[in-house]
């Protein structure tokens, strides 16, 4: 189940547009579920990991949004 919704995950951060309304607060709900079902903890390399992984095929930096903005929002719900 966890790799099949980190793969919904990603397959969401590349198909849609992050400056469009709900993305940005979606794909916190994705992740942040992620993190709590799949037992990914903050501050641990597979989150920071996977957080990379998840802008970079996402383009974000194409957009002018920086790894450590995209982290902060994204970690919210977590930490």
């Amino acid at each position: 189940m966890i790799e099949e919704l980190y793969k919904y995950l990603e397959q969401f951060m590349i198909q849609s547009n992050w400056l469009d309304e709900n993305v940005p607060d979606q794909a916190r709900a994705l992740f942040t579920t992620l993190c709590f079902v799949g037992g990914i903890d903050a501050d641990t390399s597979k989150c920071d990991n996977t957080l990379l992984h998840l802008y970079n095929v996402s383009a974000m930096d194409d957009i002018d949004i920086t790894y450590e903005d995209f982290e902060n929002f994204m970690m919210q719900l977590i930490v």
